[in-house]
């Protein structure tokens, strides 16, 4: 088990770590596994409720910020992908795949999962 920490450490590495990403002003810091109240500055609709631990293990709690990040890497996987096989994005964007009942039968299934 670890040491615990205090609140003035805790805002250090939160700030070292999401900078100004987040606001701070509202938490009442009882220890590090007790949930606080923060909130995003990017997406200010909604007051985190968190641990500091979690806060500090993860990309720090905000839901919309995490799917615009999420977002984001899977942009960026599939720009690679494509750079990688381009014959499989020509494939894809093909207009004979949405003639061909084959190939539209075998991409619902595929959709619809076993």
């Amino acid at each position: 088990m670890g040491s615990p920490i205090s609140k003035e450490t805790f805002l250090e590495r939160a700030q070292a770590r999401f900078a100004d990403h987040y606001d701070y002003s509202q938490i009442i810091y009882k220890s590090y596994k007790t949930p606080i109240h923060i909130r995003c500055t990017l997406h200010p609709v909604k007051v985190i409720a968190i641990t500091p631990e979690k806060h500090l293990q993860t990309t720090g709690g905000c839901k919309y910020c995490l799917r615009a990040s999420r977002i984001r890497m899977l942009e960026r996987e599939l720009q690679r992908d494509a750079l990688i096989h381009p014959s499989l994005l020509e494939a894809a964007s093909s207009p004979r795949q949405a003639e061909d009942p084959l190939v539209r039968e075998f991409s619902l299934s595929e959709a619809k999962g076993p």
